[in-house]
């Protein structure tokens, strides 16, 4: 699905099996929240524990952070896909973590093939103005859009960067020509999706690309 609508509508684990693909895999592009989701169930299932105990235990305490609340479907599961809080520093740490190749410290938190595999874009020039009705142009200054593992990447001006997005204008841009990091803190704007909601999401994405594009270029 494209939207957050699928995610917040209840029991999720069946739509498994009764959600229909609309390409061949491995063929065309579609973000899912739903398909996030999952993996984050995969995952917590996989582990035998809970999506939230495990990332505390494993990624977010080592690099000094702390999962605030984090909402869950009708069945118990932390969303894979959204719903996660932390400060604004936190999200800086963990945009740093990749930006530094999994290290934080000196310490090696997650592996270099792993990040390096995250933010390799396996989906290249994604158009996404058909996403939002009534919008025919959600990235002005964000170009040559791609996707990885959960990481967006993109380019604004002369200028590549990664990026994790979240609902409302909540971002993690990593730019590692210049060894930084840019998080932008918003209301999450929880279940409303399309119109101001997406116009006030949009308006904080406007403004982090005019800045990136501002950069110097060698």
């Amino acid at each position: 699905m494209k939207g957050g609508t699928a995610t917040t509508a209840g029991r999720l684990l069946r739509l498994i099996a009764e959600f229909p693909l609309t390409s061949d895999p491995g063929t065309e592009f579609g973000y899912s929240n739903l398909t996030s989701h999952l993996l984050g169930i995969i995952v917590a299932r996989a582990c035998d524990t809970d999506l939230k105990s495990y990332a505390q235990e494993n990624l977010f305490s080592p690099i000094d952070a702390e999962v605030g609340d984090w909402m869950r479907d009708a069945d118990g599961y932390y969303y894979g896909a959204h719903g996660i809080s932390l400060t604004a520093r936190d999200r800086a740490k963990f945009g740093l973590l990749f930006l530094n190749d999994g290290q934080y410290e000196g310490n090696q938190v997650i592996s270099t093939d792993w990040v390096r595999a995250s933010l390799q874009r396996y989906s290249e020039n994604i158009n996404v103005s058909g996403w939002i009705p009534g919008i025919t142009s959600r990235y002005g200054y964000y170009r040559g859009l791609g996707y990885g593992y959960q990481w967006w990447s993109g380019r604004a001006g002369d200028h590549h960067f990664y990026y994790a997005a979240g609902h409302g204008g909540n971002q993690i841009v990593l730019l590692d020509e210049f060894d930084m990091v840019i998080v932008t803190s918003a209301d999450p704007l929880h279940y409303q999706f399309g119109g101001e909601a997406w116009e006030k999401e949009r308006a904080i994405i406007e403004l982090v690309g005019k800045f990136i594009k501002s950069l110097p270029s060698e």
